[in-house]
């Protein structure tokens, strides 16, 4: 399971999910995509660097990936862009020091993303595309 695991897992990353993803592959690149961008510059940035539909499909994908928490911390940092919170440096830069907490919670590391995503490969192999 572990070559199995791995190749769906680059799949992800590098493919964005492979040329016919399922919906595993697709929950588990869209959470990826945001999670590479929320380690490297910081949650704020990476929503702010994303569409609304990538930033839809990381939330679905976290939740598919049953952890919901990463998925209502991405919201809640949407929610208070749009409520003004860059309007204000003070807003701000709160903001960009509490999404990366809130974030954490939910996923310490990468290890904890990949923790989720086996389990629910474990429990549900079909949803990912053949290897």
């Amino acid at each position: 399971m572990d070559d199995l695991a791995d190749s769906i897992w680059n799949r992800a990353a590098l493919e964005a999910g492979g040329s016919d993803p399922g919906e595993g592959d697709k929950a588990l690149a869209a959470a990826l995509r945001l999670h590479s961008s929320a380690m490297a510059d910081g949650v704020l940035d990476a929503v702010q660097s994303m569409t609304d539909e990538e930033l839809d499909a990381a939330e679905a994908g976290y939740r598919w990936l049953h952890v919901p928490a990463a998925s209502e911390a991405i919201a809640a940092v949407r929610r208070a862009i749009a409520d003004g919170a860059l309007d204000d440096p003070t807003s701000a830069s709160a903001l960009d020091l509490s999404s990366d907490d809130h974030y954490d919670e939910a996923i310490e590391d990468d290890a904890a993303l990949d923790s989720a995503f086996r389990a629910r490969l474990s429990t549900d192999p079909d949803a990912f595309s053949a290897v």
